[in-house]
């Protein structure tokens, strides 16, 4: 049976879920040990994690990462871990939540929007070699601009 809970170990002891999450290790560096994590469970195994951190307005909370391992996905453990953000966040006070991912990630963006999150922004050549990204293809579309997306609570 599946388990949503706060993460108490290690965030090392998640390096993999966070590397299935973000490609470039320098950004997740930068930001790894910040707020909190959610793990899902699934028989004494970590299978997923969601990562919230909040943001320097009050009352807006950021889920930086999450990631559900590749042969668990298509499961419902990814709405899951949202939807257990989003309570955490309605917990801690938040009136809006914000996530980022790769204009070029279509799965997430329908992903995403079928949590109720809506496209606010485009920041354009976010994915460059200065912040440790390569440059390839995802979906056949050159990985470049981030997508900000947001839901109102």
């Amino acid at each position: 049976m599946l388990t949503i809970h706060v993460h108490s170990g290690s965030r090392e002891d998640l390096a993999p879920l966070f590397s299935e999450a973000d490609d470039s290790e320098r950004e997740i560096a930068s930001y790894r040990e910040l707020g909190e994590v959610l793990v899902a469970v699934d028989d004494g195994e970590i299978v997923g994690h969601v990562q919230i951190v909040e943001a320097a307005e009050l009352g807006r909370f950021e889920l930086k990462s999450l990631a559900v391992r590749e042969e668990r996905r298509s499961q419902g453990i990814g709405t899951s871990l949202v939807q257990a953000a989003l309570a955490y966040c309605c917990e801690q006070g938040a009136r809006s939540v914000s996530v980022a991912t790769a204009a070029a990630s279509t799965d997430a963006l329908k992903f995403y929007q079928r949590q109720g999150f809506r496209i606010q922004r485009v920041v354009r050549d976010f994915y460059v070699p200065s912040r440790g990204y390569q440059p390839f293809l995802v979906n056949g579309i050159p990985l470049l601009d981030e997508v900000i997306l947001d839901l109102a609570l």
